[in-house]
């Protein structure tokens, strides 16, 4: 990969020159993205995909076509390149009509508790520069009726709600601003092992941020606790090798224009491996047995139905980098403040070798990065630990963390947490009379 040298450094500091991820290739990931939107689309943009063998995984056109009009908005505007832009152009020009269709008009209609699901991609495409203004007049109707009743949605409903009608030029007395109580004033459980919390973590950042159009949005609490809770995630998910929630949880820093940390460059690193590897970021559904034993258009439409979410996935990622302008380094920074400068081999021996795409990629780091990614191994360890439920290994990871001088960070803390708890616990039942459960 062509390398690119940029000037950084903050102002009355001598800047130092730092290898940064080329805009061309970041551009190159978009397109391909978007690409792929066009094909999903056509295969899925009027029927929508069922699996016979897991229902779950199946899922109604306006699914796929409201997040590929989602993706031509976040691409729209996030670079130069004129290729880019005749990608979202013609992407654009292919959801219209599906977007705007008989059935989406009646689903308006029959369907007012869900307004806001067929109105968002309406929206987005007006954005981008293809109106509809009777379909437009219809849906601000329906917009009106659903904002004047009463409801009982979460604050990632009521968030994209307020900004799509921000988007939309419209007033919004009626939806309240962010609850407190999210993760943008409160502490993320890191506890909470359900994959849904960190996908309505992902989400809101989204609408707030409108995918980094507005980064200096205010946080109620600092931008560096948030990340930190984001992080902490992340390290999760890339130990899950699940690189659909990992790739929109780094979107956090590119949509908040926050300089990347050393694990978040990392992990950007590992998404961009796998997907060079595979040709498009895996995402996990797929059954590599099942998908031998297909053949033909039924393969295809297998393997795109299932892979579909995370190419978008990197096309947002990519797309959210290029419009902040904040470089991405190639290599995370030098040098961490520990106290032993191989803090990052004790915790890279307690890590198992058992998954991970993220190795090769550690493998090929430099001595100066590995020592800077040492809290991210600490916490793989923990993250590991929780996972098989070993509280004899958390114990351990955390001895060493205390003894190599690791930075207070939520993971640890966390995982302290819920070792004084379970401490706890054990003493009170060892408290209660005998014969008493």
């Amino acid at each position: 990969m062509p390398l690119v040298r940029e000037r950084a450094g903050r102002a009355g500091q001598a800047a130092a020159s730092v290898a940064v991820w080329p805009a061309d290739d970041l551009e190159r990931r978009v397109i391909a993205a978007l690409d792929f939107a066009l094909l999903a689309v056509q295969d899925f943009g009027e029927t929508g995909y069922a699996d016979a063998v897991r229902p779950a995984l199946g899922f109604g056109p306006e699914k796929v076509v409201a997040e590929a009009t989602m993706l031509a908005y976040a691409a729209a505007g996030a670079s130069d390149s004129a290729l880019v832009r005749a990608r979202v152009d013609q992407l654009a020009a292919r959801v219209a009509p599906l977007v705007r269709s008989r059935a989406a008009a009646a689903d308006l209609a029959l369907n007012p508790d869900r307004a806001f699901k067929r109105i968002v991609p309406h929206v987005l495409l007006t954005a981008l520069g293809h109106p509809d203004p009777r379909f437009d007049a219809f849906a601000a109707t329906q917009a009106a009726r659903a904002l004047a009743h009463a409801s009982d949605e979460p604050a990632t409903v009521l968030a994209e709600r307020r900004w799509i009608m921000g988007v939309w030029g419209q007033k919004d007395a009626a939806t309240p601003g962010i609850r407190p109580g999210t993760v943008l004033d409160r502490p993320f459980d890191l506890l909470v092992s359900s994959r849904e919390d960190p996908y309505g973590l992902t989400h809101l950042l989204f609408y707030v941020t409108d995918f980094g159009r507005a980064p200096g949005v205010a946080l109620g609490r600092p931008r560096e606790e948030l990340l930190a809770d984001v992080e902490a995630l992340l390290i999760r998910y890339l130990d899950h090798e699940d690189y659909d929630l990992a790739g929109e949880l780094l979107m956090a820093w590119p949509q908040l224009g926050a300089p990347w940390s050393p694990a978040a460059a990392f992990a950007f690193r590992v998404l961009a491996d796998v997907e060079d590897a595979a040709g498009v970021l895996p995402c996990g559904n797929v059954d590599p047995e099942r998908l031998a034993t297909l053949k033909g258009v039924e393969r295809t439409r297998y393997a795109r139905a299932a892979s579909y979410h995370t190419a978008f996935v990197m096309g947002f990622l990519c797309a959210t980098i290029l419009r902040s302008g904040v470089p991405l380094p190639l290599a995370g920074p030098a040098g961490a403040d520990l106290e032993s400068p191989d803090a990052w081999r004790a915790f890279r021996a307690m890590v198992a070798d058992d998954r991970g795409h993220w190795q090769p990629v550690f493998e090929r780091c430099e001595p100066a990065e590995r020592r800077a990614l040492a809290p991210m191994l600490c916490e793989l360890a923990l993250a590991q630990a929780l996972r098989r439920r070993d509280y004899r290994a958390l114990h351990e990871v955390l001895v060493e963390a205390r003894r190599l001088g690791m930075p207070s960070r939520p993971l640890p803390r966390a995982a302290a947490d819920l070792l004084n708890a379970l401490g706890e616990a054990m003493e009170l039942a060892e408290a209660r009379p005998e014969g008493v459960r």
